[in-house]
């Protein structure tokens, strides 16, 4: 997972650093404030980094879940803790096939 946030960092640092901002500024509301920032960089990421695509193309229904949840919990994220616990075990399968395929 280090590896594909490099690349992220490489080819899309300025967007990611737009995002981050957006998200510190926006405490409260950074789901729908953020909404630009965060469509740009996964853009940005899915264009550049082929590890992302991978990733989107095998974990798409667990970020439709974690996503979900985000929105209908503005006020608190912690309830989405499970969500992104599976998301993180989603992706990392997903490195772990790519890894051992190379």
């Amino acid at each position: 997972m280090n590896a594909t946030f490099i690349q992220v960092v490489k080819y899309c640092g300025s967007k990611l650093e737009t995002y981050q901002r957006c998200v510190e500024n926006h405490n409260k509301d950074w789901t729908s404030e953020c909404l630009e920032q965060k469509r740009e960089l996964t853009k940005c990421s899915e264009e550049n980094v082929p590890d992302i695509r991978k990733m989107k193309e095998k974990c798409q229904e667990v970020i439709d879940a974690f996503d979900e949840c985000l929105a209908k919990n503005k006020e608190d994220p912690e309830v989405c803790r499970e969500k992104l616990r599976d998301l993180y075990n989603c992706t990392e399968a997903t490195m772990d096939i790519n890894i051992t395929k190379e």
